[in-house]
């Protein structure tokens, strides 16, 4: 960690549940959600991703590109370089009918 450096919250614990279903939701299942994460370059985006059944996890940056991803997550945290001052996107799914409950939590370093 660099000796002026500090840790800056870009999103706080937030637990919910992932694959519910709901007939007004397309596929009927609300099996993705996603988290806009504002970042600042220079930085070090890690994300936590705490859940009950496994979960995919992807950071997108504001193009649009997958920088990280990582797949049938339980407990993990991932990282990403920010290249430039942005909207980054975690992507967090889980396979139709699955059921999970998720925590998720980002910052920067």
């Amino acid at each position: 960690m660099p000796l002026f450096g500090k840790k800056g919250t870009v999103l706080l614990d937030s637990s919910f549940p992932l694959g519910e279903f709901d007939i007004e939701a397309d596929g009927a299942y609300r099996n993705v959600k996603t988290f806009p994460l504002d970042v600042k370059h220079g930085k070090k985006l890690f994300v936590s991703v705490i859940s009950s059944s496994p979960v995919d996890a992807a950071i997108s940056n504001g193009d649009g590109i997958c920088i990280k991803f990582k797949d049938s997550i339980l407990d993990d945290t991932l990282e990403a370089a920010v290249i430039k001052k942005d909207v980054m996107t975690l992507i967090l799914g889980i396979f139709r009918g699955d059921k999970a409950d998720v925590t998720v939590k980002a910052w920067t370093e």
